[in-house]
């Protein structure tokens, strides 16, 4: 049994999903998934799942939806009560976000490029849509939405950092483009790029797009590029040779913060 919350909120019971019906009754089992092994208290899963209209929501309304959920879950002990709120328990295992988190922390570390971007593809293909799509417009469950969009983007730039490793520049230089003009401040995708597009023998092009970002990080923030984007630069400008080792090249990569 696994809560799903990359995309609708759902639930897989019996290897088949399950559909959760109602925006309120989405929003606290995705509160209660949240929480992983943690409590969600009352006053939260109300404030979360109900928003502005909290004051509305009474505790007795809440009790309803948690037992709708143990239906829908097929086990009432799947949510229990425990103050000062209630836990999701659902043993190993119990979200997708709990096995994203896991495999993308296992593909970033694995020093094997081919094997990192195996994990990463499995990580990437657990969201099935924006994360939270549908219960969107509340406050806290918004703000864990972007947290996991934000998880999704360091799996795409992990995956990147080990196909540039395993060689596939040209392959990669269209979503780059794209990545970069969704990210226009974006250090590591930019520096992601450049490489591309140096290793491709663009180096004009590569170095068009340092000083692109260079002007959008003066014009909007008021800030110069890092010093470690600046040694990319130069390398390329010098077309170092450390810049045709692979390995060499993507640490840098991996060092360029947004």
């Amino acid at each position: 049994m696994r809560v799903r919350l990359l995309g609708p909120v759902d639930a897989v019971v019996g290897g088949a999903p399950v559909p959760i019906s109602g925006l309120r009754r989405k929003a606290v089992l995705a509160v209660l998934a949240l929480h992983g092994e943690g409590i969600a208290g009352t006053g939260r899963l109300i404030e979360a799942a109900w928003g502005d209209k909290a004051g509305r929501a009474s505790l007795n309304t809440l009790q309803s939806h948690v037992s709708a959920l143990r239906r829908v879950l097929g086990n009432r002990n799947a949510i229990v009560a425990r103050p000062p709120g209630y836990l999701l328990d659902l043993g190993p295992g119990t979200t997708d976000v709990t096995e994203a988190r896991r495999l993308v922390e296992r593909g970033e570390c694995d020093d094997d490029p081919a094997q990192s971007a195996t994990t990463l593809r499995a990580a990437l293909a657990l969201w099935r849509d924006r994360s939270l799509v549908d219960v969107g417009g509340m406050a806290w469950l918004d703000e864990q939405a972007a947290a996991l969009e934000r998880l999704r983007t360091r799996a795409q730039l992990a995956l990147i950092r080990a196909r540039l490793a395993l060689g596939e520049h040209a392959q990669l230089e269209p979503d780059l483009e794209r990545l970069a003009r969704a990210r226009p401040f974006d250090e590591q995708v930019h520096a992601q790029l450049m490489f591309a597009l140096y290793r491709t023998g663009r180096q004009a092009d590569a170095l068009s797009v340092y000083r692109r970002l260079r002007t959008a990080l003066a014009d909007n923030v008021g800030i110069d590029p890092s010093q470690r984007l600046r040694d990319l630069e130069i390398a390329i400008l010098r077309q170092d040779p450390a810049l045709d080792q692979s390995a060499h090249a993507v640490r840098l990569l991996a060092g360029c913060a947004s």
